[in-house]
Formats: C-alpha cells, structure tokens, sequence
C-alpha cells in the first residue's frame, strides 16, 4: 500500500513538474514584434503602371490557412476539429483559392490567415505558394499570428502555429508597414499573439500614394476596451493618409458586421462603429451573398452567415462595384470580396 502511495505520489509531481515547464516555456516564448515595423518587398521586374480615373480591381479573402472545406468544423466555435485534416487538403484548398484568384485577376489582393511553419496546416510554405503561382505581382508579408507549441485541445493540440498577411500588387509597391494591434493582457494573449495590420505604399502616376490597409482583426476577444482600441489605432493611421489627401484602401477581415444582420452574441459578428470612421472614410460591402460562415457545423441551412470582409475606402475612391464571389465556402471559412474602383483626381 506504501508503495502505491508513493507511486501515485511522485506521479502526480512528475505531472506538476512537467506542466510547470511546459507553463514557463509558453511565458519564454512570448515576444510581440515591435510596433512600426519595415516590411521586405518582394518586387518583380516590370509594375502596372497605376493612374488616376482608370478602372482597377481588388480582392480581400481570408483564406483559413488551406484548412476549412465546406464540411470542416472548428473547436473554438463549437465544432470538433482542431487542424487541417491533411497535407494534402491544405493543397487543395490552396489550389481552390488560387483558381478564385486568377478567375478573378484582379490588381491587388489582400489575403489574411496565410500560414508557413504551422503544425495546424502541415507546414506548407503558404506566403511562397501564392508568390510563386503569381510572379506578376509586387508582394509585402506581414506576422499577424504566431505562438509556442500550445497543447489544446489536450486531445489533438494545435500546436505551433505562424500566419499573416499578404498583399499582392501589380502595382509598383515602394514602401511596407507593419503595425501592431491592441491585444487582451491575461492569457488570452497566447492565442492572439502579434495581431497587427500592414500597410503597403503604391505608386500612383500623378505624384499621389495609394495605401493598400490589410486587416484581420481579432476574433474570439470578449474585451470590448480591446475591440475598440485596435479599431482606433487602425482608423487614427487612415485618417491621417486620408487627410493628406492620398488614396486610401483597407481590405480585410474585420470580424465585424459590414452589411447585414449583426450577431452581437457572437465576438466575431458584432456591428461595425461606423460613427467612429473619419468622415473622409466610408465602407463599402457586399450584399449580393455572405462572406463568412460559422463553424460549430459543417456548412449548410442552420450556418450563420454574414459579411465581415470587405472595405473601408477614402473619399477619393470611387467604388464601381462590390460583390462577394459566391463559392460556397468550398476552400475556406470565408468567401473573397471584390470591389472594382477608380481613383479619382
């Protein structure tokens, strides 16, 4: 009996001292990037040359990290999976959202939740993936998500994870911005490591600059303070471009409502404060079809649909037409957006 005691004893020391470490290692691990921060280029030999009064097309599309078909679902809604079922799969959906992209063609793209050296998507290189099938295009990658290895669920941990944004330019990029968001302080902080937005300068022929804003907001914070804060500092850096008299686009997942019903029970559907926009700013969004679905059940009649993504423009954008491209969330959680814009003198 003394023996099992001590057994069932140093059992249970071992299991503290390990979450000990494991605990200690999440809190070494952490390190936000700096605020402000200088983003390489990836430039290609010969830019579109962008102009005053012409026609162009952009495409926002939170691409899930190749991990969400139709049928996915995904524990932190209330679904059962946690990672991409495959390498393979993560492929794919890949494959899926490029073929939307070149059907598309569209000047600029901003896609969010693009994964490289993530245990979620196998580890596919995904920023090179759209790179190397799209070398037309001047290119700026920014972190927006990355964590230690975090072991939940305990079941099938999802493990390391990195992601960010990447915007796509046939345009000439000059210049590319990183800036850090607003992030909840308590331990939720380990989920929602370095959210930040980038914004990536374009040439324009009549001496102005467009600024290209890629956004993908926090989803799962319950703290309204931080909700709003990261909003402020995203519309306090527009507004100053805006004023200037610069063009000025933001692309994204807002994880707020744009068009539509709002779900304020939901912390990713709650309604935009479009009060607080500058009045130099306006949003334009879809309504012809949702943009994102939920993912507690595979998609289908009982799916709470919305539209999140879409666009907050400058006044000296002239918004021609804005559409959800309607693909029944076959390679993602979310639907790509596209708007055709001129700028205007």
């Amino acid at each position: 009996m003394r023996n099992m005691i001590k057994i069932i004893l140093s059992l249970l020391v071992l299991l503290i001292l390990i979450v000990g470490i494991y605990i200690a290692y999440v809190y070494l691990q952490y390190n936000r990037l700096p605020d402000k921060q200088t983003l390489s280029i990836k430039k290609v030999e010969h830019s579109k040359q962008i102009s005053a009064n012409q026609t162009y097309k952009i495409m926002t599309f939170n691409i899930g990290y190749g991990a969400y078909p139709a049928d996915y679902t995904f524990f932190m809604d209330g679904g059962k999976e946690v990672r991409a079922r495959s390498k393979a799969d993560v492929l794919a959906n890949l494959t899926e959202d490029h073929r939307l992209l070149t059907s598309e063609n569209p000047d600029f793209i901003n896609l969010q939740e693009v994964d490289y050296e993530g245990d979620r998507s196998f580890k596919v290189d995904q920023p090179n993936f759209f790179r190397t099938k799209n070398p037309e295009y001047n290119s700026s990658f920014a972190n927006n998500y990355h964590s230690a290895y975090l072991f939940y669920p305990v079941t099938q941990p999802i493990g390391k994870a990195k992601s960010g944004l990447l915007t796509l330019s046939k345009g000439q990029m000059t210049q590319a911005t990183r800036y850090s968001l607003p992030i909840e302080t308590n331990f939720n902080k380990f989920f929602d490591l370095d959210r930040a937005f980038s914004v990536s300068e374009v040439a324009v022929d009549n001496g102005k600059k467009l600024f290209i804003y890629n956004v993908h907001l926090s989803a799962f914070i319950k703290d309204e303070v931080i909700q709003a804060a990261q909003l402020t500092k995203l519309f306090d850096n527009m507004k100053a471009h805006a004023d200037a008299g610069d063009y000025v686009i933001c692309g994204g997942d807002f994880n707020h409502v744009l068009s539509g019903e709002a779900h304020p029970e939901l912390t990713w559907m709650k309604p935009f404060p479009t009060a607080k926009l500058s009045h130099k700013m306006r949003i334009v969004a879809p309504t012809n079809a949702p943009s994102v679905r939920s993912n507690g059940t595979a998609y289908g009649d009982h799916s709470t649909l919305g539209v999140i993504d879409g666009f907050l423009v400058s006044e000296n954008i002239k918004s021609l037409n804005i559409q959800t491209v309607q693909n029944d969330f076959k390679s993602s959680d979310h639907n790509p957006v596209v708007m055709t814009f001129e700028l205007t003198d």
